[in-house]
């Protein structure tokens, strides 16, 4: 009877542990190389409406990851550029990540924001300093260091919170869907 009930109860354990995932924890993603490129504002046909406007150039920085876990339900990604001497920063979340390779996280800035702070000027590569991301679980940094586009540490400066944008906040919101996994909504 011993024997029966030791044997039954190691059955009902075994779907238990076939489920449960490894920990994710530090090496459970793999940081790629954080890549800046001006982009157009994409023009959409709209009827009945006929504002004119100039199309401006955004800064997109977007940064491709590995996952080494099966699913991970939620990752914050903070980016921080140095933008014509300027610190700004930014953090999207994404959801339900599955594991794999070619995964994709990206921040803009705006065209209005790149004017103030050029100063109205053209930004040009050199205005583009460096950029970090960091991506963190529950505050728990998954792949240290962090990655940037420049060797170097973020300098010890004032940062501009609310410059940069996830594409949730930008004009590319319904582009490329597939490429970019789902921003967590905000509440």
């Amino acid at each position: 009877m011993k024997i029966l009930a030791l044997a039954l109860a190691s059955l009902l354990c075994i779907p238990a542990a076939a489920f449960a995932q490894a920990p994710i924890g530090p090496g459970s993603v793999k940081l790629g190389k954080v890549s800046p490129e001006v982009v157009k504002t994409p023009e959409y046909q709209v009827t009945g409406a006929n504002k004119r406007s100039k199309l401006g150039s955004w800064l997109e920085f977007e940064i491709e990851f590995e996952t080494k876990a099966e699913e991970i339900p939620e990752l914050t990604f903070t980016f921080t550029a140095q933008i014509e001497g300027k610190l700004l920063t930014g953090e999207v979340t994404y959801v339900n990540i599955a594991k794999g390779r070619e995964h994709y996280a990206v921040m803009y800035i705006s065209p209005k924001s790149i004017e103030k702070l050029t100063g109205g000027k053209t930004l040009t590569g050199a205005g583009i300093q460096n950029v970090w991301v960091k991506v963190e679980k529950d505050g728990v940094n998954l792949d240290p260091p962090m990655a940037s586009f420049k060797a170097g540490p973020i300098p010890n400066a004032a940062k501009l919170p609310g410059l940069l944008l996830n594409k949730s906040q930008t004009p590319f919101a319904p582009l490329y869907y597939d490429r970019y996994e789902e921003i967590k909504p905000a509440r």
